[in-house]
């Protein structure tokens, strides 16, 4: 079951990167984020570099466990785009955690859907998005006492890029990274990401609540 969660995303890949190459956007967050839930009244607080071919980004965000298995997300960022000045960005997210991982289930990992929205204004245009997503991890404890998550994430979201007039499109974006839990409290995160803003995003999560 594994090798069958791999081999979905790699296909996944193939349609995604030929729909990202006709000018996509693409998101200036990053994922940085697992199927597994927080749990209810969990919360992390996190911070990221995105290092991509549209923009630079360095994002704060903080998570929060409603329930058992779904969580809901802020993002804010500051975003240099390439030609244009620094401004910020905002997006949220929320996430259905369906598959459970772990000694008492049989499923083979932890696998979640959900939503997402990001809004950035530049001076000469603004971009809208809208859309959902599939998102896998599988946790392997290592023999030090810490944790190593591989994840996957396939979305698809309604793009809205106003310019003078207003252009919509639908559009496809696959990221992968793994998430390294150091401590109890401390995760670190790093991602490739195909969605239009094309490149390799870091992170750490801070256990807050």
């Amino acid at each position: 079951m594994k090798k069958t969660f791999m081999v979905m995303f790699l296909l996944a890949a193939l349609p995604a990167t030929s729909v990202l190459a006709d000018g996509a956007w693409g998101s200036s967050f990053g994922t940085l984020w697992t199927a597994r839930s927080l749990g209810q009244g969990g919360g992390d607080m996190g911070v990221g570099l995105g290092l991509g071919d549209n923009s630079t980004s360095f994002t704060g965000s903080f998570a929060y466990g409603l329930t058992q298995f779904t969580d809901v997300r802020f993002k804010l960022g500051l975003v240099d785009p390439d030609g244009g000045d620094t401004e910020f960005s905002l997006g949220a997210d929320f996430k259905w955690q369906f598959w459970n991982f772990g000694p008492t289930t049989t499923n083979p990992f932890d696998f979640a859907v959900g939503g997402t929205f990001e809004f950035v204004d530049y001076d000469w245009l603004s971009v809208l998005q809208l859309g959902g997503f599939l998102v896998g991890s599988y946790p392997a404890a290592l023999s030090n006492n810490t944790t190593l998550s591989p994840y996957g994430r396939f979305g698809v979201r309604l793009e809205s890029v106003s310019n003078g007039g207003s252009d919509s499109d639908l559009e496809l974006g696959l990221s992968g990274g793994v998430e390294w839990q150091v401590t109890p409290t401390v995760a670190l995160f790093g991602e490739f990401q195909l969605d239009g803003n094309d490149g390799l995003f870091f992170g750490i999560d801070f256990e807050v609540m």
